[in-house]
């Protein structure tokens, strides 16, 4: 629920591979949470909780704005600090069950 509520799915698609309807808009590609090796700050519940808290900015290359003017923003994953401690921990479980243990680098929920 917490998962579908948080727009995760917008970007990482209704089952966690990355392939939400704006992934596509997206570089770097949003990360496929069947594959425990692509999670570069810690696949541990505390680790993705952390992430959840407090983001990854990336610096997106220049886009055209309204005004044709190369415009620089921010992408990524945002915040999710709006959210308790204990709800970062349940979404991270929940990315955890996700992964494929025949994959390379499966970690163990």
């Amino acid at each position: 629920m917490l998962y579908a509520e948080n727009g995760c799915a917008s970007c990482h698609g209704p089952e966690g591979r990355g392939d939400g309807p704006v992934a596509h808009t997206l570089d770097p590609r949003p990360r496929d949470f069947h594959d425990a090796a692509a999670f570069k700050r810690g696949g541990e519940v505390e680790a993705i909780a952390r992430t959840l808290a407090t983001g990854i900015p990336v610096e997106a290359p220049p886009a055209s704005g309204v005004t044709g003017a190369p415009q620089r923003h921010q992408q990524g994953i945002p915040k999710f600090d709006h959210l308790s401690e204990n709800e970062r921990q349940s979404l991270a479980l929940f990315v955890i069950s996700l992964h494929d243990p025949t994959r390379h680098g499966a970690l163990q929920p």
